[in-house]
């Protein structure tokens, strides 16, 4: 009995307790009654009307404690009719309002102004002079707000801030405060404003506490802000880091001395110091940070790094992937597994931004064979001690063929028909989006190359569910013909605008043309004047004119080479050459070079001149001399020669040369060979030699595609004067195949043929000896040798063929890597497939910072008694 009286009488002050409570939130709210304003508007009457209406108890409702009188009990009490103050103070009696509303709208022109009154019902009282403004109807919204805030502000004297202060900063400026606080003098007062100005103020990160005091005043509230600041950065230092520089990582912190401690910067930089460790491949790398007090005011920031050992990604996985087997997949990545050679290669380090272009790739690859709704997810990235694991989500969805391939829209001097047929998407069994491109590649071109500058390709693609195909349409739109109007040219400091203009296809008045250009382009790049070489095309003076904009930066072009080699005659050989290849910016070559070895010297000086007389005709200078001792005897050589050069054709160029030379064969030993005795003495060559080369290379110096081949005929003696007769034909050619992975195959093949014009003997030193880095790499002195005395004589006849497999090493460097395979020999006569000897081997190719590298080391495959193994072989060049 006693437990159910006391749980009543629980029960009866919970009740009393939340009456009183609501009657002290009762006591807080505020009715307000808002009376139809007057509207002076000629146009929009009726849509002010009802937008002040609607618009101002809605603003009103926003506010807390605020409660609007019904519209349907204030249209019941001015029946239509327009209140005076007596009757407006009546009426909200009736109603228990605190506060009426009245006033009227003005709209003149776009402007819009409200002048309204608040009348206090419990004083009796009128407040007037409240005013708003604004432009137009659109923003009505935003001067009710303002009206809203004004009433409020004007009637609740109490609850006005008559005052904001801030107490408690010393390095932080007040004004810095104020700027993220909602609360302001002349605003109206509101405890959910004040929270959130608490909220700001730890938000700017320089404060450890901070609260907000309220008193009341005559003139309204006001609110003191004390805050207690974080203590400053004396000094911010980092240790442990080995495989980071200091530098790196202090160019990525925000965290600096003298600043305020900002526990949000520091997190930040944790992460960012962790990216630059992660970039490095060292994902077990620990930071944290420690603050040491420096007195009562400072700290010092340590961001202490515990680096542990580098990981690298162990394992790459793909789940989902039923068609392309995990090893093909990871092929097409440039992200890789730990490999024997990661000292020197990037293989196994993940980077993140290269692993997000590898999903690209990887989805590129799909939608390229057919997999038109193929998806390759982001990898789940897993590591631990011994390393990183990669698990890539692929979806492969169904795999499409190509359907109906169409072209439609405009017509070019090509019809239709015959553009279809070399459309790269019409070889295709499997749809591709790389073929589709490429089309609409071709296209454009097509319709570039007939004037059409801003010819344009849309393309559909429609698939086709059933039938598992995708239709392609390509839709020409070719424009207004284009011509080219202006050619600028800009950056070229040394070398001259007509050196760049002789090399352009492109002409001011031709009409406009793609390949122009991109022939232009590729003869620019290949002077190696340029660092860089940029078109540009804009719009010209008007719609059918284009300016053609050429930027180029130049490069030095000075080069200086040396060189190193072995052989079994002359053992170590020094090669050095100075050449300066944009004499005083006239596009003139000026070369000097010298060989120096254990029985040979060789010194040449030449002069190249690619314009003589201001036509595309080539020349060149040179004059030489060249002694070499050999076994059983010595060769001296003096001479000079000239050679012109004219193009013929797209890609051919003709070569005609002359030259002259006194050689002569001295301290020739009596066990020499009869062969070399019969040409003791001083002989004399003159004769000429022809050339013609077709070159499509796209890089005279590393090409990944193109050819170059070319033949040249001497013939001396006869009406050409002195008393060595001889016919000399030599053929050269070299292909290369771009591959993936920017992989390069080159295949090379090299001849000669040599023969007497009369009945004497072919000069030793012009028959063919083979071995060397550029036809028998590993080998030395390989041809035909005299049967008794054993001296290399070399061959009249001589063939050679090489395989390049062109790798890259370290991309970043420009290094590469090179697998070759060398077949070639010299005979007396004929041409003998079966008696090729062959050598294949490894090396590194480099454009250095000091000129072009080659390190190659040769394997002999055939290797017959006495002959080594195999030999390195050696270049470089330093350029300035």
């Amino acid at each position: 009995m006693n437990k159910k009286r006391t749980l009543i009488g629980i029960c009866i002050v919970i009740a009393l307790v939340c009456l009183l409570l609501t009657e002290a939130v009762a006591q807080d709210v505020r009715k307000i009654a808002v009376l139809p304003f007057e509207i002076h508007s000629r146009a929009n009457e009726a849509q002010i009307r009802e937008a002040i209406e609607k618009g101002l108890t809605a603003e009103l409702l926003k506010s807390k404690n605020i409660q609007v009188l019904d519209k349907s009990v204030v249209d019941a009490e001015t029946r239509g009719g327009k209140l005076n103050e007596t009757q407006a103070i009546s009426a909200g009696r009736a109603h228990a309002a605190d506060l009426i509303v009245m006033g009227s709208v003005t709209e003149l022109g776009e402007l819009i102004s409200i002048d309204a009154k608040v009348v206090d019902v419990k004083k009796g009282q009128t407040i007037p002079g409240i005013f708003a403004q604004g432009r137009g109807l659109k923003n009505i919204d935003a001067i009710l707000a303002q009206l809203k805030r004004e009433i409020l502000v004007r009637a609740f004297v109490d609850q006005r801030i008559a005052g904001v202060e801030i107490k408690g900063n010393v390095k932080i400026e007040a004004a810095a405060i104020s700027q993220v606080l909602k609360s302001a003098k002349g605003g109206l007062y509101s405890e959910p404003d004040v929270t959130a100005d608490i909220r700001a103020i730890y938000k700017m990160g320089y404060f450890d506490d901070a609260r907000a005091d309220m008193a009341d005043t005559p003139e309204g509230k006001r609110i003191t802000f004390t805050v207690t600041e974080k203590p400053l950065i004396s000094e911010v230092s980092v240790k442990g880091n080995k495989a980071i520089d200091i530098g790196d990582i202090h160019g990525v912190l925000t965290t600096k001395s003298r600043q305020v401690v900002n526990s949000e910067k520091v997190n930040s930089d944790i992460e960012k110091i962790r990216d630059l460790y992660h970039a490095k491949g060292y994902y077990n790398a620990e930071i944290a940070t420690v603050l040491e007090k420096k007195g009562d005011k400072e700290v010092l920031v340590l961001f202490n790094i515990v680096e542990n050992d580098k990981t690298y990604v162990k394992k790459i996985d793909f789940q989902g992937n039923r068609t392309f087997s995990d090893k093909t997949l990871r092929n097409i990545m440039k992200t890789t597994e730990w490999g024997i050679f990661h000292f020197f290669t990037d293989s196994g380090v993940l980077k993140k931004d290269q692993l997000k272009q590898d999903i690209g790739k990887l989805n590129a690859f799909y939608l390229n064979n057919g997999f038109i709704n193929a998806q390759v997810g982001e990898p789940e990235i897993t590591h631990d001690k011994k390393g990183i694991y990669l698990k890539v989500p692929v979806s492969e969805g169904r795999q499409f063929k190509v359907g109906k391939v169409q072209i439609t829209g405009d017509t070019l001097k090509v019809p239709h028909d015959a553009l279809l047929k070399n459309l790269s998407i019409t070889k295709q069994e499997y749809f591709s989006r790389e073929a589709m491109i490429k089309d609409i590649d071709y296209l454009v071109q097509m319709c570039n190359d007939e004037g059409f500058a801003y010819a344009d390709v849309l393309f559909q693609t429609a698939p086709q569910e059933k039938s598992q195909t995708v239709d392609v349409s390509y839709q020409i739109k070719k424009g207004n013909e284009v011509h080219f109007n202006r050619v600028l040219i800009t950056g070229n400091t040394k070398t001259r605008d007509k050196v760049i203009r002789r090399q352009l296809s492109v002409v001011e008045g031709d009409l406009y043309s793609k390949r122009a250009l991109k022939r232009s382009y590729n003869a620019l790049s290949g002077l190696r004047y340029f660092e860089e070489v940029d078109f540009q095309t804009e719009k010209g003076a008007s719609e059918n004119q284009t300016d053609v904009m050429i930027r180029v930066k130049e490069k030095q072009t000075g080069i200086f080479s040396v060189g190193a080699g072995y052989s079994a005659i002359d053992n170590a050989v020094v090669t050095a050459s100075i050449s300066q290849q944009n004499l005083f910016g006239r596009g003139q070559t000026l070369t000097l070079k010298a060989s120096i070895g254990g029985s040979t010297q060789h010194y040449d000086l030449s002069f190249i001149e690619p314009w003589l007389f201001d036509i595309p005709l080539w020349s060149k200078f040179d004059i030489w001399n060249y002694s070499r001792t050999y076994d059983t005897y010595t060769l001296d050589s003096n001479g000079a020669g000239i050679v012109l050069g004219y193009g013929l054709w797209d890609y051919v160029t003709g070569y005609l040369g002359y030259r002259f030379s006194n050689d002569d064969v001295t301290e020739v030993q009596t066990n020499a060979s009869t062969y070399i005795k019969r040409q003791e003495g001083v002989t004399t060559t003159s004769g000429p030699t022809a050339t013609l080369i077709r070159s499509t290379l796209n890089d005279a110096m590393f090409p990944s595609t193109g050819s170059k081949n070319s033949v040249s005929v001497t013939y001396t003696g006869g009406i050409f004067g002195g008393n060595t007769t001889f016919t000399k034909v030599n053929a050269n050619s070299s292909w290369y195949f771009p591959l993936p992975f920017d992989t390069v195959l080159g295949i090379y093949g090299k001849g000669g043929y040599l023969t007497s014009n009369d009945e004497k003997d072919v000069p030793v030193y012009e028959r063919y000896i083979v071995g060397g880095m550029s036809t028998l790499r590993g080998q030395r002195d390989i041809g035909p040798r005299d049967p008794v005395t054993g001296d290399i004589l070399g061959g009249l006849t001589w063939m050679g063929f090489t395989g390049e497999l062109i790798l890259p090493l370290i991309r970043d460097a420009g290094m590469k890597w090179v697998l070759f395979y060398d077949t070639a020999n010299a005979w007396e006569s004929g041409y003998h497939l079966d008696d090729l000897r062959q050598t294949a081997g490894v090396g590194i190719r480099w454009y250095s910072p000091i000129g072009p590298l080659r390190l190659e080391y040769g394997f002999v495959l055939d290797r017959k008694e006495n002959e080594s193994a195999g030999r390195f072989e050696f270049t470089l060049g330093m350029a300035f």
